[in-house]
Protein backbone atom coordinates (compact mmCIF):
# COMPACT_ATOMS: atom_id res chain seq x y z
CA UNK A 1 0.00 0.00 0.00
CA UNK A 2 1.14 3.59 -0.67
CA UNK A 3 0.11 5.00 2.72
CA UNK A 4 2.63 7.11 5.23
CA UNK A 5 0.43 8.69 6.98
CA UNK A 6 1.87 11.30 9.72
CA UNK A 7 -0.17 13.57 12.06
CA UNK A 8 1.86 15.24 14.54
CA UNK A 9 0.41 17.72 17.47
CA UNK A 10 1.83 20.79 19.10
CA UNK A 11 0.23 23.13 22.22
CA UNK A 12 0.31 26.64 22.56
CA UNK A 13 0.44 27.02 25.87
CA UNK A 14 0.08 30.36 26.31
CA UNK A 15 -3.20 30.48 24.40
CA UNK A 16 -4.89 27.04 25.07
CA UNK A 17 -4.83 26.16 21.81
CA UNK A 18 -3.87 22.90 20.01
CA UNK A 19 -2.60 22.60 16.78
CA UNK A 20 -2.42 19.29 14.55
CA UNK A 21 -0.46 18.79 11.13
CA UNK A 22 -1.68 16.23 8.91
CA UNK A 23 0.54 14.69 5.81
CA UNK A 24 -0.22 11.72 3.79
CA UNK A 25 3.16 11.45 2.53
CA UNK A 26 4.63 11.42 -1.11
CA UNK A 27 3.41 8.07 -2.98
CA UNK A 28 -0.66 8.89 -2.02
CA UNK A 29 -3.25 11.27 -0.51
CA UNK A 30 -5.26 10.46 2.79
CA UNK A 31 -8.32 11.48 4.26
CA UNK A 32 -8.16 12.12 7.94
CA UNK A 33 -11.39 12.10 10.42
CA UNK A 34 -10.51 13.65 13.81
CA UNK A 35 -13.26 12.87 17.00
CA UNK A 36 -12.98 14.53 20.45
CA UNK A 37 -13.60 12.58 23.31
CA UNK A 38 -14.86 15.86 25.48
CA UNK A 39 -16.78 18.33 23.12
CA UNK A 40 -19.63 17.71 20.69
CA UNK A 41 -19.18 19.67 17.67
CA UNK A 42 -17.06 16.92 15.61
CA UNK A 43 -16.26 14.94 13.67
CA UNK A 44 -13.86 17.12 11.22
CA UNK A 45 -12.65 15.69 8.27
CA UNK A 46 -9.28 17.02 6.07
CA UNK A 47 -7.79 15.57 3.42
CA UNK A 48 -3.66 15.62 2.59
CA UNK A 49 -2.77 15.38 -1.09
CA UNK A 50 0.30 13.39 -1.37
CA UNK A 51 3.49 15.12 -0.47
CA UNK A 52 1.43 17.86 1.27
CA UNK A 53 0.63 19.05 4.79
CA UNK A 54 -2.46 21.41 6.03
CA UNK A 55 -3.21 21.86 9.31
CA UNK A 56 -6.00 22.79 12.38
CA UNK A 57 -5.85 24.21 15.41
CA UNK A 58 -8.73 23.10 18.35
CA UNK A 59 -9.29 26.08 21.21
CA UNK A 60 -9.46 24.22 24.42
CA UNK A 61 -11.44 27.25 26.12
CA UNK A 62 -14.12 25.05 24.37
CA UNK A 63 -13.38 22.24 26.16
CA UNK A 64 -12.23 23.08 29.66
CA UNK A 65 -8.57 23.78 28.89
CA UNK A 66 -8.25 20.33 27.77
CA UNK A 67 -7.40 18.23 24.53
CA UNK A 68 -8.88 15.44 23.75
CA UNK A 69 -8.89 14.71 20.16
CA UNK A 70 -8.45 11.25 17.93
CA UNK A 71 -7.40 11.31 14.47
CA UNK A 72 -8.34 8.64 12.18
CA UNK A 73 -6.57 7.69 8.38
CA UNK A 74 -5.89 5.12 6.40
CA UNK A 75 -4.53 1.21 6.96
CA UNK A 76 -5.37 1.13 10.48
CA UNK A 77 -3.53 4.67 11.68
CA UNK A 78 -4.90 6.55 14.56
CA UNK A 79 -3.39 9.05 16.98
CA UNK A 80 -4.43 9.64 20.40
CA UNK A 81 -3.76 13.26 21.67
CA UNK A 82 -4.48 13.96 25.24
CA UNK A 83 -3.35 16.74 27.49
CA UNK A 84 -3.95 20.22 29.14
CA UNK A 85 -3.89 22.93 26.52
CA UNK A 86 -2.82 25.42 29.52
CA UNK A 87 0.21 23.77 30.54
CA UNK A 88 4.26 23.24 28.74
CA UNK A 89 3.91 19.23 28.44
CA UNK A 90 5.54 17.01 26.40
CA UNK A 91 5.17 15.96 23.13
CA UNK A 92 6.01 12.55 20.97
CA UNK A 93 5.60 12.75 17.12
CA UNK A 94 6.54 9.19 15.10
CA UNK A 95 8.14 8.54 11.83
CA UNK A 96 7.42 4.85 10.09
CA UNK A 97 11.08 3.80 8.91
CA UNK A 98 10.36 1.53 5.89
CA UNK A 99 14.08 0.75 5.35
CA UNK A 100 13.82 -1.34 8.94
CA UNK A 101 9.88 -1.40 9.44
CA UNK A 102 10.19 0.22 12.54
CA UNK A 103 9.11 3.33 13.96
CA UNK A 104 11.34 6.10 14.82
CA UNK A 105 9.60 8.80 17.95
CA UNK A 106 11.04 12.05 18.57
CA UNK A 107 10.12 12.62 22.29
CA UNK A 108 10.63 16.37 23.75
CA UNK A 109 10.22 18.42 26.31
CA UNK A 110 9.86 22.12 26.66
CA UNK A 111 9.43 22.63 29.80
CA UNK A 112 11.94 23.52 33.19
CA UNK A 113 12.13 20.37 34.53
CA UNK A 114 13.36 16.26 33.34
CA UNK A 115 10.04 14.47 32.54
CA UNK A 116 9.73 10.34 32.47
CA UNK A 117 7.27 9.21 29.53
CA UNK A 118 6.12 5.52 30.03
CA UNK A 119 5.93 4.13 26.10
CA UNK A 120 3.97 0.73 26.32
CA UNK A 121 3.80 -1.43 23.19
CA UNK A 122 0.79 -3.48 23.21
CA UNK A 123 1.69 -5.77 20.50
CA UNK A 124 4.53 -7.15 22.84
CA UNK A 125 3.26 -5.88 26.05
CA UNK A 126 6.83 -4.13 26.78
CA UNK A 127 7.14 -0.90 28.87
CA UNK A 128 10.05 1.46 28.62
CA UNK A 129 10.56 4.60 30.62
CA UNK A 130 12.72 7.30 28.72
CA UNK A 131 14.21 10.42 30.56
CA UNK A 132 13.57 13.58 28.49
CA UNK A 133 15.57 16.40 30.03
CA UNK A 134 14.36 19.88 30.32
CA UNK A 135 14.17 21.40 27.29
CA UNK A 136 15.64 18.64 25.41
CA UNK A 137 14.74 15.60 23.19
CA UNK A 138 14.75 11.82 22.97
CA UNK A 139 14.60 9.38 20.11
CA UNK A 140 13.53 5.82 20.28
CA UNK A 141 12.97 3.20 18.17
CA UNK A 142 10.00 0.98 18.59
CA UNK A 143 10.75 -2.75 17.11
CA UNK A 144 7.86 -3.65 15.15
CA UNK A 145 9.08 -7.54 14.28
CA UNK A 146 6.52 -8.98 16.80
CA UNK A 147 3.32 -7.11 15.37
CA UNK A 148 4.63 -7.59 11.74
CA UNK A 149 5.27 -4.11 11.19
CA UNK A 150 1.60 -2.95 13.10
CA UNK A 151 1.81 -1.40 16.14
CA UNK A 152 -0.25 -0.02 19.06
CA UNK A 153 1.80 2.32 21.51
CA UNK A 154 1.15 4.51 24.65
CA UNK A 155 2.67 6.99 26.26
CA UNK A 156 1.53 8.68 29.70
CA UNK A 157 3.55 11.36 31.31
CA UNK A 158 4.85 10.76 35.30
CA UNK A 159 4.15 14.11 36.18
CA UNK A 160 0.57 14.91 34.36
CA UNK A 161 -1.56 12.42 34.46
CA UNK A 162 -4.05 13.61 31.89
CA UNK A 163 -1.45 13.41 29.11
CA UNK A 164 -1.83 10.47 26.39
CA UNK A 165 -0.22 9.92 23.57
CA UNK A 166 -1.74 6.49 21.32
CA UNK A 167 -0.07 5.74 17.91
CA UNK A 168 -1.05 2.96 15.61
CA UNK A 169 -0.57 1.47 12.57
CA UNK A 170 1.10 -0.21 10.23
CA UNK A 171 4.98 0.83 8.65
CA UNK A 172 3.98 0.08 5.01
CA UNK A 173 8.23 -0.56 3.17
CA UNK A 174 6.68 -2.57 -0.17
CA UNK A 175 7.13 -5.73 1.38
CA UNK A 176 4.23 -8.34 1.37
CA UNK A 177 2.25 -7.99 4.65
CA UNK A 178 -0.24 -9.65 7.16
CA UNK A 179 -3.70 -8.53 8.31
CA UNK A 180 -3.39 -6.95 11.47
CA UNK A 181 -2.69 -9.73 13.79
CA UNK A 182 -4.38 -8.19 16.73
CA UNK A 183 -7.58 -8.59 15.02
CA UNK A 184 -9.97 -11.47 16.86
CA UNK A 185 -11.82 -12.89 14.75
CA UNK A 186 -14.92 -15.81 15.63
Amino acid sequence: MPYAPLVDGAAAPDTGKYTLTFSAGDNAGACFTVTAGNRTDGPWTYTAHAGKQLSDTWNTAYSHGVYDLSVFGPNGFLRTFKGSGTATGPEVTARHDASTGNLILSLTNPGSTDCHLTLTNAYDDTTATLTVPAGGSVQHTADLRAGKRWYDLSVVSDSDTSFLRRLAGHVENGEPGVSDPAIITA
